[in-house]
């Protein structure tokens, strides 16, 4: 008889057992086993100069980018020094970049493409997206940094990190409580002005120093009016409805009208 330690072992031995005697587990080829000779890797990663574009010196390679925000974390609408743009939002998001890199494309009949993680964005071409007006933002990267490259075997490449931001965000009160603000997030090459053959990004601005490709992602917030009826509209009616009731006292209760003067 087998004596197990606990029974979270006894369970992952158990587990282990079902796995190994999984057809899948039998039929399937480990891709990754360094065979005999000449190792011949998928990705071409060392046969081209990734510090250069795609196509360098052809046309423009189109970058597309997607925004899928997770959640607004917080809203700050203080401004303590009375300097405009101090009030900010932070938001925690998913990136994404697509484009295609020929240099990047691998013969392949089984796999529709194949998955890394960011310790390959750093030896191939990524583009070079910042946030505009941004205070503070990183990289998330527990329990692994949160990135993802996924390519495929013509050469398009799905590239995506989760990251958090807190961006400048100019704000209206002068119709405070019954306001509206409306934030940016702008999102730029740091490369600035492009050149013929640059990527871009669609639409564009302009600035003093030239054109700028720049994306905009607007977020109209609207403020509960609720929590301020509760709060300050109730509270102060009820006030003055109650400093009424001098009005009913006595002119000459001259003691009454003053308590009720200074309770009020």
């Amino acid at each position: 008889m087998q004596i197990f330690p606990n029974r979270a072992e006894a369970q992952f031995l158990k587990l282990k057992r079902e796995f190994d005697d999984h057809h899948l587990y039998k039929k399937n080829l480990d891709v990754t086993k360094i065979r005999p000779g000449k190792p011949r890797p998928l990705l071409r990663v060392d046969d081209h100069d990734f510090t250069m574009r795609p196509a360098f010196g052809g046309p423009a390679i189109p970058v597309g980018v997607d925004v899928q925000v997770e959640s607004l974390d917080s809203i700050s609408e203080v401004d303590m020094n009375f300097f405009p743009g101090s009030q900010d939002f932070t938001m925690t998001l998913y990136l994404r970049h697509y484009w295609r890199d020929e240099r990047l494309a691998f013969p392949s009949t089984s796999n529709k493409s194949m998955t890394f993680d960011g310790r390959l964005v750093k030896k191939i071409w990524v583009p070079d997206v910042f946030f505009v007006h941004s205070k503070r933002s990183f990289t998330h990267d527990t329990t692994t940094d949160n990135i993802m490259l996924r390519v495929f075997p013509d050469g398009h490449v799905l590239y995506s990190m989760r990251i958090t931001v807190t961006a400048m965000c100019n704000m209206d009160f002068s119709h405070f409580p019954l306001d509206s603000q409306t934030c940016s997030l702008e999102l730029e090459s740091f490369l600035g002005r492009p050149a013929p053959g640059d990527a871009l990004l669609i639409p564009s601005s302009c600035v003093p120093a030239g054109w700028y490709n720049r994306l905009y992602i607007n977020f109209t917030l609207h403020r509960h009016i609720f929590f301020f009826l509760l709060q300050t509209y109730f509270p102060a009616t009820l006030m003055v409805m109650l400093s009424w009731v001098s009005f009913w006292i006595d002119h000459r209760a001259v003691p009454a009208r003053v308590s009720l003067g200074k309770s009020i």
